[in-house]
């Protein structure tokens, strides 16, 4: 997503001034909403009223939405911000810390090869100038799907480079791409991902579908027949053969892109292993003209979970006539038709 773009370093001084003017919108939204001083959550009617307000600046807007949220979490956007040296860092992390004490959890993304050239010091520093949560880009713990998709590094430096954010006290989350390795790689990705996952035992590990940018290398692979997307139903199967290897983990499943065809693939792994893997498999296990009705449903946002597509009345034979037609527009493969109908609208 990054191509084409000049990588950039911002001023400290800029950043932190950014920090003061959200800090100042959030006073105004506070007592605009009646509550007090560098409190936290604010009435979600007060916040509601404000994004409406035509007068209210962008600044206070966003602040509201945030103040109704709880105003505890602060995300450091743009990419792998820990390639910034401890000096342009820290005294953001300070600023954010002083100026909205209600946050508890401050999050940013990183690389694992960025981790792995961070000491153990340097990690220290960061955790207690208010760095909370790590998350990495893992999508893999196949070398063979890593250099696929060029992603500079291999499994080793991801066990590596989280296994330093949690030795140096950090959460990690963990993003994987289940379907990435493409239908020649599926297996692997899944086991091989699953034993780098076990190896770093993250305390979050979040599910993303993949999506080709038309631009990406991987679609003039695609386009010339080197490499095949997964049909959905192979990407769940593959998600539960990527569940059964992670059975005993520590870390929560966590399903919460609306890209995801199924958003129930939620919970702890210590508890709930059984559950998720069942969540998997009902719908594998659908007949499958019933099963691509429900995909044709979830991606044409009709529908966002598979027990309220069975349970509504004829949704399975309306939704299966619209699949049929879209399989043929595929050239017998559902997932072209889908992509074909939604950039046609023809679904």
């Amino acid at each position: 997503m990054y191509k084409g773009q000049k990588f950039g370093r911002r001023a400290v001084e800029e950043i932190v001034g950014d920090v003061d003017l959200l800090a100042e919108a959030a006073e105004r939204v506070r007592r605009r909403a009646g509550a007090g001083s560098g409190a936290g959550a604010i009435d979600p009617a007060a916040a509601l009223s404000i994004v409406r307000d035509i007068e209210a600046t962008e600044d206070e807007r966003r602040m509201a939405l945030w103040l109704a949220r709880g105003g505890q979490h602060a995300f450091l956007q743009d990419a792998d911000s820990l390639v910034l040296p401890l000096e342009r860092i820290v005294p953001v992390l300070e600023r954010l810390r002083e100026r909205f004490p209600s946050v508890n959890r401050v999050t940013t993304y990183a690389r694992s090869r960025t981790l792995c050239a961070r000491s153990p010091e340097h990690l220290a520093s960061l955790k207690a100038a208010g760095l909370t949560r790590i998350h990495v880009g893992v999508e893999s713990g196949s070398d063979a799907v890593l250099a696929l998709v060029n992603k500079g590094c291999r499994a080793e430096h991801h066990v590596e480079g989280c296994r330093r954010a949690i030795d140096a006290g950090f959460e990690v989350c963990c993003y994987v791409m289940p379907g990435l390795g493409g239908r020649a790689l599926s297996s692997v990705h899944a086991t091989e991902t699953a034993a780098v996952l076990r190896a770093i035992d993250p305390q979050h590990v979040r599910l993303r579908t993949l999506w080709i940018d038309p631009t990406a290398p991987l679609a003039e692979l695609r386009q010339e027949g080197l490499y095949e997307m997964l049909e959905e139903h192979a990407v769940v199967a593959e998600i539960r053969e990527l569940l059964r290897g992670l059975k005993g983990a520590r870390g929560a499943v966590i399903s919460d892109h609306d890209r995801n065809l199924l958003p129930e693939l939620e919970g702890r792994l210590t508890e709930d292993a059984d559950a998720l893997e069942a969540a998997a498999t009902r719908f594998l296990e659908l007949d499958p003209r019933a099963r691509d009705a429900f995909v044709v449903a979830r991606r044409s946002g009709y529908f966002l979970e598979l027990g309220a597509f069975l349970s509504a009345p004829g949704a399975v034979a309306e939704f299966a006539t619209v699949a049929e037609r879209l399989r043929e527009l595929g050239d017998g493969s559902l997932l072209c038709g889908v992509e074909r109908g939604l950039r046609f609208r023809r679904i």
